[in-house]
């Protein structure tokens, strides 16, 4: 069975960076108050779908921030879930936390609420993807909701949230309370920090290389993470490689606070690899309890 799986993996990876230049399609697409929901198209003979939820910068908007996406994600038989967030001062600690704690019990409301809405089977974990002040959110829901994230892809976020309740600094053991660290996050969910869930969620992270202005990131989280948006990278991925998670960092060299096509396909093929190992994994599963449910102890 393990050789089996393994042969079935590589071929559908191999599909995967294979059909990466496809044509462009159109297909049904749904603008909300705020998210723009898209449906490929045979969406009901495509399930269970998978969610990919895509989250915008400052002075962006989920409709404009999919648009590059939504070839692939027709291609892949995915949802997308593109939310339009008005961030206040993403420098000042006190505004991202009150944005994120009432933007992300919001956005999990949106996907809790999305097989009603759209009548179709969905998978229960959804994959992120985000960029700059939407890199902060998608990390930071994967942070609030471990149980419904598949995996995460994030650039260029100015500051994060590490998945710890206290770390050293300056030879003094602190408190990381949100939004440096974890350790009051049942404030704002209701639960504690569910780390065994966490851990089980990889990460692909990337910045690019000339994005290296300590001046456009928040001085708040310099105790914690560095000063510019490379450095608080390397911190964030050194972190969750210390917790035991699966995680890479890429520093594209030459590029500015953006997201190229290159940056924004190596993602997509990411997120495309976990869900195909959830998939698999899963049938693995349904495989071993059909196979034990007809055993007689």
């Amino acid at each position: 069975m393990q050789l089996k799986r393994l042969f079935t993996l590589c071929a559908a990876l191999i599909l995967v960076g294979t059909l990466a230049a496809t044509s462009p399609v159109s297909a049904t697409t749904t603008p909300n108050d705020d998210y723009f929901l898209y449906i490929p198209s045979n969406a009901a003979a495509r399930g269970p779908l998978q969610v990919l939820v895509t989250v915008h910068g400052m002075g962006g908007d989920g409709a404009g921030f999919c648009q590059n996406l939504i070839n692939r994600a027709e291609r892949d038989g995915w949802i997308i879930v593109s939310p339009t967030f008005q961030y206040q001062d993403y420098k000042n600690p006190d505004s991202v936390v009150w944005d994120d704690t009432h933007m992300l019990p919001h956005l999990k409301q949106i996907l809790d609420d999305l097989p009603a809405k759209t009548g179709l089977p969905i998978k229960d974990k959804v994959a992120l993807y985000g960029f700059s002040r939407g890199a902060q959110m998608v990390h930071r829901f994967a942070e609030f909701y471990p149980e419904k994230t598949l995996a995460v892809a994030l650039f260029s976020a100015g500051s994060y949230t590490l998945p710890m309740t206290t770390m050293d600094v300056n030879n003094t053991q602190t408190t990381l309370n949100f939004p440096y660290g974890v350790a009051d996050i049942q404030k704002y969910t209701s639960t504690p920090f569910n780390a065994a869930a966490f851990h089980q969620i990889p990460f692909f992270l990337g910045v690019g290389g000339a994005d290296s202005n300590a001046a456009d990131a928040p001085r708040a989280w310099d105790p914690y993470l560095g000063t510019t948006r490379i450095a608080r990278a390397q911190s964030f991925e050194t972190a969750l490689t210390n917790l035991g998670l699966t995680s890479s960092l890429t520093v594209f060299p030459n590029v500015p606070h953006d997201v190229t096509t290159d940056m924004r396909g190596q993602a997509m093929i990411f997120l495309e690899q976990q869900a195909m190992l959830a998939t698999l994994a899963q049938a693995d599963q349904s495989a071993a309890t059909a196979f034990l449910s007809g055993i007689a102890f």
